[in-house]
This record gives structure tokens, C-alpha cells and sequence, in this order.
């Protein structure tokens, strides 16, 4: 079977994984276009790329070299503007990854029915919070994958009290800061929390006053043990994990599905979070993390997992018995049934 994705974001392969830090959708098509050629499906992805490549059995093309598309799946990751690409195709998907924007929601219902498209996602919230009309576009649940390197990580370093922070700055970092300072570090002083960031990390000015307003309270509280970290490449990524007992996770949103925190489940890393809807498709609370409705019990929750050794090992070796953490092997030979059998459901 012939599947091409159109995803238009930035330039980048499989190989950039191990170069530079990828954002988690692009991860996501990554894994998937991998392990959907490894069970024998021709696999083109058009994105960014200056020049044609094959990777891992993936052929990787210039979005710009797009003429009229032949292929049995076509897969558009998120641009409305190529749902309406000539393609001749028995199956085409738009692979919602984003909230839709209120402004392109109309144009893009009208692009979806009138070219058959169907709905691929992996958050029922991003779907609930589509307009009612869109009840007649099918749509197909696919879940979030994790690497297999993941699965395998070092043995955890059970001497140092390190936390874990993977959120944009903008989804509640500067509340967890404030829980972190006025109560976490007051009763471990020696605890550390690394927040990887590449806005926080860079030395340049941003363009958000919100960033910048962050940058500056960081600065007055540079002695309380939080430490900002530029992102890493994956494989260096992983080699951190054993360092930290607890990943943090101040978002309380709906709209966003946290992968790291999936893979941070799989390398058996105990997760305290803010309760939202995604959340509890992520964790078993009270067995492989917390969910905590305040900053005490937030703060009492992490301090626990950083301080009692016990506890931390227990909802580790629960962390990586995690239902909710398929691999993209998984996921893949899902997806595959599911075409085959044309199994559409709204």
C-alpha cells in the first residue's frame, strides 16, 4: 500500500531526530512513517525538505514538488490548504494534531466534505471542541506512540532529587515556579527542577512580553534550584532520564496532549500534573502518577516522589506497566487494520 503524508511546518527527516530537538507532532509522523514501512507499506512524505531523501525505507520529498498525487492513502497533516491538493486517492485523512482556529473552521468543514476527507486524531477534546456540523466528516482515532528507545532507558539515579519539566512556558510554567519556590524548595533545598525550553534557554530577547516577563523571575529566583536546559537531541535526551524521579506538568488545559509525558511514563518516571482531560488517557492516578487539583497538594505530591525512595520505585515499576503507552509499532498495525477493513466511524 502506497501512503503519502503532506506535512508543511519546517525541513527536517528522520535524521534530525538525533541532530536537533523536534517538536512532538513532527516526532509523531517520524515514528509512524517509520513503522508503517517496516510492516511493508511505501511510504512518501512531502514536506520542507530541500533535497529528496530516503531514510529508514521513507522517502522524504520537497512539498514543492507536488504536481497531481497518486496513491492509495493520502494523509495532510494539518494545513487545510493541501485538503484541496490534486490527488487521486482510495482513502484521504487529515491528521488533526492542532486546535482549529475559529476563522478557518468554516472553509475548512466546506474543503473536508467536498473532497472526502476523513478525520485522524489522537485527542477527544480537540474533537468535542469542533462545531456540530463536523459530526458528518468521519473520523478515526489513532492514540500517541512511543519510541522503542524509550522503553529501555539506564537505571534510575535513586540519589539525586530531580524533576522533570517539558511544558511550553506558556502552559503553566510560571504558576509551577511559584508552587517550586514557596513551597517545594523550602523543603528540599537541595532539589532541583530542569525545565527544558528553547525560548527560556535562548539568550536572545523574545518577541513575547510573556517570555521575557519569565525570564526575569527565573533570574530572581536563580538560587531555588531550577535549572533551564536548551532541548536535546532524542538519544541524548534519553541518556538524561534516569536523572529524575518526577516529571512536572502545570498545564491545565484541555487543548494540549503532553507525548513527552508518555515517554517519560515508558522510561518509568512517576508524573505529578494539574488535572485537564488529557491527563487521565495519560496516567493511572494514585498508581503511576498524581493529579492534583491545588498547589499543596501539587507540592506535597512531587516532594514525596523526590524525597521517599520506596514510593518513587513503586509508581516507577507502575509507570512501565502504563496502559496508555503504546508503542508506534502498535499503532501502526492498528492503523493498517483499519484501513483495510475500512473501518470509518464518526
Amino acid at each position: 500500500m502506497h501512503i503519502t503524508f503532506i506535512e508543511n511546518s519546517f525541513n527536517f527527516t528522520a535524521s534530525s531526530l538525533n541532530i536537533k530537538a523536534i517538536d512532538s507532532v513532527q516526532k509523531n509522523l517520524i515514528y509512524f512513517t517509520k513503522e508503517l514501512s517496516k510492516i511493508g507499506h511505501k511510504i512518501s512524505v512531502f514536506n520542507q525538505i530541500d533535497k529528496d531523501v530516503i531514510e529508514d525505507g521513507v522517502s522524504w520529498r520537497s512539498i514543492n514538488s507536488i504536481k497531481k498525487l497518486r496513491t492509495d492513502v493520502l494523509i495532510v497533516c494539518d494545513d487545510i490548504n493541501y485538503i484541496s491538493v490534486d490527488c487521486s486517492a482510495n482513502i484521504k485523512i487529515f491528521w488533526l494534531n492542532y486546535q482549529v482556529d475559529n476563522n478557518i473552521e468554516k472553509k475548512m468543514l466546506i474543503n473536508l466534505i467536498k473532497n472526502k476527507f476523513m478525520i485522524l486524531y489522537s485527542s477527544q477534546s480537540l474533537v468535542s471542541r469542533l462545531e456540530k456540523n463536523f459530526n458528518y466528516v468521519p473520523k478515526v482515532f489513532i492514540g500517541n506512540g512511543v519510541a522503542e528507545e524509550f522503553f529501555n532507558p539506564n537505571n534510575s539515579n535513586i540519589r539525586k532529587s530531580c524533576a522533570l519539566v517539558t511544558t511550553h512556558p506558556l502552559r503553566g510554567l510560571e504558576w509551577l515556579i511559584e508552587v517550586w519556590v514557596k513551597i517545594i524548595s523550602l523543603k528540599l533545598p537541595w532539589a532541583e527542577m530542569h525545565v527544558f525550553s528553547r525560548s527560556l534557554s535562548s539568550e536572545k530577547y523574545s518577541k513575547n512580553i510573556k517570555i521575557n516577563n519569565l525570564k526575569l523571575k527565573l533570574k530572581k529566583y536563580k538560587n531555588s534550584g531550577i535549572i533551564i536546559k536548551k532541548p536535546l537531541p532524542q538519544s541524548e535526551f534519553i541518556n538524561t532520564l534516569s536523572n529524575y524521579r518526577v516529571h512536572l506538568d502545570p498545564c491545565n488545559s484541555d487543548n494540549f496532549i503532553s507525548l513527552s509525558l508518555l515517554e517519560s511514563q515508558a522510561a518509568g518516571i512517576p508524573v505529578v500534573s494539574r488535572s485537564n482531560n488529557n491527563i487521565f488517557n495519560t496516567i493511572y492516578n494514585n498508581e503511576t502518577g498524581y493529579v492534583a487539583d491545588n498547589e499543596y497538594t501539587f507540592a506535597q505530591k512531587t516532594i514525596n516522589l523526590l524525597n521517599d525512595n520506596a514510593l518513587f520505585l513503586r509508581i516507577s515499576s507502575n509507570s512501565k506497566l502504563n496502559n496508555y503507552v503504546k508503542k508506534w509499532s502498535e499503532i501502526a498495525q492498528n492503523f493498517e487494520r483499519i484501513v483495510n477493513e475500512n473501518s470509518i466511524y464518526r
